[in-house]
């Protein structure tokens, strides 16, 4: 898998028996098995640091008494029957607060124009 390449989501390591695939178990759970979605994720931008800003949840502290910390990153929805574009074939990404995680790709949805990182090893070219 290289930039530039088209790509979608591999049915036999994402999907259960059920769904075609050839897990026993759902690779997330069973409502995103049966609906053909594998979730990724994707860094905020700043109109989304913004409206978190502006948002009911920044204010206050934590149960903890401490502030409350803005979200490191979203969830997107890969869905099964699309065609993603690759923008990086190979990157580590911060997605949390702790190390980054190695072996991921962003994609591109040429649908919606999201953008989303996932694991390289549930990916095949098309």
């Amino acid at each position: 898998m290289r930039k530039g390449d088209l790509v979608q989501l591999d049915v036999k390591k994402t999907f259960t028996k059920q769904m075609g695939g050839t897990l026993k178990y759902p690779y997330t759970n069973y409502e995103c098995d049966e609906s053909g979605v594998v979730y990724g994720s994707r860094k905020p931008t700043s109109q989304d640091a913004e409206a978190w800003r502006n948002s009911e949840d920044s204010k206050g502290m934590n149960c903890a008494g401490e502030t409350k910390l803005p979200p490191t990153c979203y969830s997107v929805p890969i869905h099964r029957d699309r065609i993603y574009e690759v923008l990086r074939a190979r990157c580590r990404v911060h997605l949390s607060y702790g190390n980054p995680t190695p072996g991921m790709t962003q994609l591109l949805c040429l649908q919606t124009g999201q953008t989303a990182y996932i694991r390289r090893e549930l990916l095949e070219v098309v």
